[in-house]
């Protein structure tokens, strides 16, 4: 027997398929009900209406965007260490690590932009995968650290242009070139700011 959690795990992820695969049009209660392979009804059950369904959806990518984020502070924070910088290379090869890690993720990715063209008129859900989340919070702290450590510009202008060039970059690896590779247009970028 499933639990809850495992329950409403499985509904979002299934609603994630769905999203990425035919469109948040095709979102419905009895549609994750055939695609998670679960009674119907069961959907119903953990998410009343279908904007409590878009909620489980969009709680579910931005808990996993929270956690690429944190894990990349760490990575960032472990290198930090007094007397440790990081040059424009190692920055830009982390970043690309980052943008591969979501890009990674393709589903979750066609799914949030799918979500973040459809949620215009719902500004609480949409806030959660936009500047305005707990992951963009974490992402400029992390942004704008690693800019100081790698001994660059670090102004909120210079931290919301590498988020955005980060955010473009897997969005072209999700939905036009998965083999493009970000970690050379994040170093020209870098090395342009250090000349700034």
């Amino acid at each position: 027997m499933t639990s809850g959690s495992e329950r409403r795990e499985a509904i979002a992820d299934s609603g994630i398929r769905i999203i990425a695969r035919d469109g948040v049009r095709a979102l419905t209660h009895r549609a994750v009900d055939r695609e998670a392979g679960i009674p119907q009804g069961s959907t119903s059950y953990h998410a009343k209406t279908r904007l409590a369904l878009v909620e489980l959806i969009v709680d579910a990518l931005a808990a996993r965007s929270k956690a690429d984020a944190e894990e990349l502070a760490a990575v960032l924070n472990a290198r930090f260490e007094p007397g440790n910088g990081l040059d424009v290379e190692e920055l830009a090869a982390l970043l690309a690590g980052l943008v591969e890690a979501l890009a990674s993720r393709r589903e979750d990715m066609r799914a949030r932009y799918a979500l973040l063209l459809e949620l215009h008129d719902d500004p609480r859900a949409r806030a959660k995968l936009t500047a305005d989340s707990e992951v963009h919070a974490i992402t400029r702290k992390m942004t704008a650290s690693a800019l100081t450590g790698a001994g660059l510009p670090s102004s909120d202008t210079h931290v919301e242009e590498l988020i955005a060039l980060t955010d473009s970059l897997v969005f072209h690896r999700t939905a036009i070139d998965a083999t493009a590779s970000p970690r050379a247009i994040l170093a020209a970028y870098l090395r342009g700011t250090a000349s700034t």
